[in-house]
């Protein structure tokens, strides 16, 4: 589970979601918006199309354990993952994830 100060909260989810900019991987999509507050947010979305419960629930403990790792090393941001293809490797994920996330960085300092 991560922190609750790194959750991002329902309310801001469609703010996020309807102004963010997004970043398409092979796995998923990342959506990245300016926050408001001085920590990094990050929200999943597994939908059922991924899979049965097991794979979305096994997908989804990766994308935290992954997105723990980054959202330390960025600050202000708000994001939310939103997946659409099932991988239940956690080194090709990882580096599905970290492409996006590097790609994300150049963006939100122009903007």
């Amino acid at each position: 589970m991560l922190p609750r100060k790194n959750r991002l909260h329902p309310k801001q989810f469609k703010q996020v979601f309807n102004q963010g900019t997004k970043f398409r991987g092979e796995y998923g999509m990342l959506i990245v918006n300016k926050g408001e507050e001085a920590e990094s947010k990050i929200a999943f979305v597994v939908s059922k199309k991924i899979g049965n419960a097991v794979q979305r629930h096994r997908m989804t403990r990766i994308l935290r354990n992954i997105s723990r790792e980054r959202i330390k090393s960025i600050k202000g941001l708000d994001l939310i993952y939103v997946a659409y293809k099932y991988c239940s490797e956690y080194e090709e994920l990882q580096k599905d994830f970290n492409k996006q996330f590097d790609n994300t960085l150049p963006a939100t300092k122009e903007s």
